[in-house]
Order: C-alpha cells, then sequence, then structure tokens
C-alpha cells in the first residue's frame, strides 16, 4: 500500500513539471510570434498579426483597414474609432450617418476591412477591430491620411545656357510607400526618354534625355537633359501617380546671362512706370485747363451781366439811389472837366 502511495506522489510530480515545461514553451513561443502556433489548434477566436496595422493613404483616396480574426465560431467584428468611442460598425452594419464609411466581409468571414472613401486628414487616427468575446479583444490600428505633395527642387524659373546641362529634381517626401511612380511632362507633352538608334534620327527624345527615379526616404525622379537646346525651353512638370503634380519653367538661353536679362525686365518696368506718370500729368494738364476754363466763363458771365445793368441805368436819369456809382479812367489820364476827357466808364454797385 505504500508503494501505491509514493508511485503516485512521483506520478503527481512529473505531470506537474510537464505542464510547467509546456506553459514555458508556450509562453516562448507567444512573445516573438503572437502565440500563432497554439491559437491555431484553440477553439476560441484570435487576431492574425501578419496585417499592417500602421496605414497611411492620401487625401482623396480610399483607405482600407483590414482585420483578420481566426476561429470566429459564432462570434461578430466591430469597428470602433478611438478618438470619439464612435462605434462604426457591428458586423456588416454601418452606424454612421457617414456614407463613406462601410464593412467589407470575405467569403470565409476572416477579413473584416474597414473602407473609408474619399479619406480625408480629419480620418486620420487609431481605429479599434473588436471582437464580441467575453472578455472583449480588440486589436488597434492607425490611419494617416496625408496630403502628398511633389516639390521640385530649385527655383520655379530656372535659366540655363544652351548647351549646358538641365537637371530637375523631384521629390515626395510624405505619402503612403506605394506611390507608384513619377511622370514627366513638357507642356502637355508627355517626356519619354528612349534610346537614340544611330539610324532613326527621328526618335523624339534621343537618349541625351534621361530619368532616374529611386526610393531611399522619399521617391526621388531626377530629369536630366545634356547639351540644352533652345527647343527644350519650356514649362516642365512632374506628375507622380498618387500626388499632386509641381512645375518649374525652364529657359534656355543664347549667350545672354540671366541677369541682362533681369534688367532687362528692370528696364521695361522703368519705362511702364514713365509712360504711367506721363499718363497722370496729362490728365491733371487736362484738369486745369477744365477748371481755367470754367472760371473765364463765370467770369464772362459776370462781367455781362453788369453791363447789361449799366445800359439800363444810362436810360434812366440817375441810378437808383441805393446805388454807388464808380468811375473807371484809363491809367495815365488826368480827371478834368473839360470836354476833351478821356472817355470813362461807370459801374454800379448796390449799396
Amino acid at each position: 500500500m505504500q508503494y501505491i502511495i509514493i508511485g503516485g506522489l512521483i506520478l503527481l510530480a512529473n505531470l506537474h513539471f510537464n505542464h510547467h515545461n509546456a506553459m514555458g514553451v508556450a509562453n516562448h513561443l507567444a512573445a516573438p510570434q503572437e502565440n500563432r502556433i497554439i491559437k491555431k489548434f484553440s477553439p476560441h477566436p484570435y487576431f492574425d498579426f501578419d496585417v499592417p496595422r500602421n496605414v497611411t493613404t492620401r487625401v482623396g483616396q480610399t483607405a482600407f483597414i483590414n482585420c483578420r480574426v481566426e476561429q470566429m465560431g459564432d462570434k461578430s467584428v466591430s469597428w470602433i474609432r478611438k478618438r470619439d468611442l464612435h462605434i462604426l460598425s457591428a458586423g456588416t452594419a454601418v452606424y454612421t450617418s457617414d456614407e463613406r464609411f462601410q464593412v467589407i466581409r470575405s467569403e470565409k468571414a476572416e477579413n473584416w476591412t474597414l473602407q473609408i472613401k474619399f479619406a480625408q486628414q480629419r480620418d486620420s487616427g487609431i481605429y479599434e477591430c473588436q471582437v464580441n468575446t467575453e472578455p472583449k479583444m480588440s486589436m488597434a490600428f492607425r490611419l494617416n491620411v496625408v496630403e502628398a505633395k511633389a516639390v521640385i527642387l530649385g527655383p520655379t524659373d530656372l535659366y540655363v545656357k544652351m548647351g549646358s546641362i538641365v537637371t530637375l529634381t523631384c521629390i515626395i517626401s510624405q505619402g503612403p510607400h506605394d506611390l507608384g511612380t513619377i511622370y514627366w511632362y513638357r507642356g502637355s507633352s508627355l517626356v519619354q526618354p528612349i534610346e537614340l538608334h544611330p539610324s532613326d534620327p527621328s526618335i523624339a527624345y534621343p537618349h541625351r534625355i534621361s530619368v532616374e527615379l529611386k526610393w531611399t526616404e522619399a521617391l526621388t525622379s531626377r530629369l536630366k537633359i545634356l547639351d540644352a537646346k533652345l527647343s527644350d525651353s519650356g514649362n516642365y512638370t512632374c506628375l507622380p501617380t498618387s500626388a499632386e503634380g509641381s512645375s518649374v519653367m525652364v529657359h534656355v538661353i543664347n549667350g545672354e546671362h540671366p541677369a541682362a536679362m533681369q534688367r532687362g525686365c528692370a528696364t521695361t518696368a522703368s519705362k511702364d512706370e514713365r509712360q504711367s506718370r506721363i499718363r497722370l500729368l496729362a490728365a491733371m494738364l487736362l484738369l486745369l485747363v477744365l477748371w481755367h476754363g470754367v472760371t473765364v466763363r463765370a467770369a464772362s458771365q459776370n462781367i455781362s451781366t453788369l453791363e447789361t445793368q449799366r445800359r439800363s441805368w444810362q436810360g434812366n436819369a440817375r441810378p437808383p439811389p441805393d446805388t454807388k456809382v464808380i468811375t473807371f479812367r484809363p491809367a495815365g489820364t488826368l480827371s478834368s472837366s473839360s470836354s476833351s476827357a478821356s472817355p470813362s466808364t461807370s459801374l454800379a454797385t448796390y449799396a
């Protein structure tokens, strides 16, 4: 009987030891591999962590946040917007008046994708994929909606001498990783760098024009033009497939320094300024002439009125009693009562 009891105790000790070893192995696997191997055989729901959890998209595009849940059973998935704790969906039912939000469920019910059409920067933030287990399971995703814009390094007006090298560098430093490629346009024509065949000089863009595209921390496209010609002048635009473009005006000049062009522009500006001043002076002179004409006309009317009054008084024996008579004599004459005296003019004014 004692041997049976001792054997049972030893068996229990071995079972306890093996259980702790198994738990240690499980904990060891769960840390780096999110416990996928053990949970694969679990009857309970669990998240698949092999999905992007930091999603970046451009303004105006459609954003997709993919949540994968294994062993769903009879459970359902809800999407929660973290900033205001708004329940966006439960299952495939959407609980928001914003029609841009929609939930896409795969046939196997493993993928629950939150779709946001015409994404805006205000949509950026944390979104939770939540399973209605007890206790609830949730996994957070970050959505970044950025305003991606291409930038051409250097001035917006570029002056180069004929025969020199033109290098235009276009950079997109912000945006999703799937920015695609960058196309270059001169005006409305696509710049297509094609190698020139020696026997076919009719190709539009010979090898002297090349485009280099590379990914580092940003998407960079470099357009290089060797032996610049006058016909290479124009408006050059770098247009990414998923970002706003940028333009620069290239001026290929024939032996004239850009500073001379700037002086020419300044001379033109000073000529325009002189013409403006001349027009202003002419307008002021015209106003002065008009004012003088009005003044002379008013004075003439006053003199005519006084002359009419004087003639009316001459027809009477004497002017009215309330009138004062003023006599004007030509300069250089003496006042005399003789008949040979110079004629005088009488002007009557009312007292």
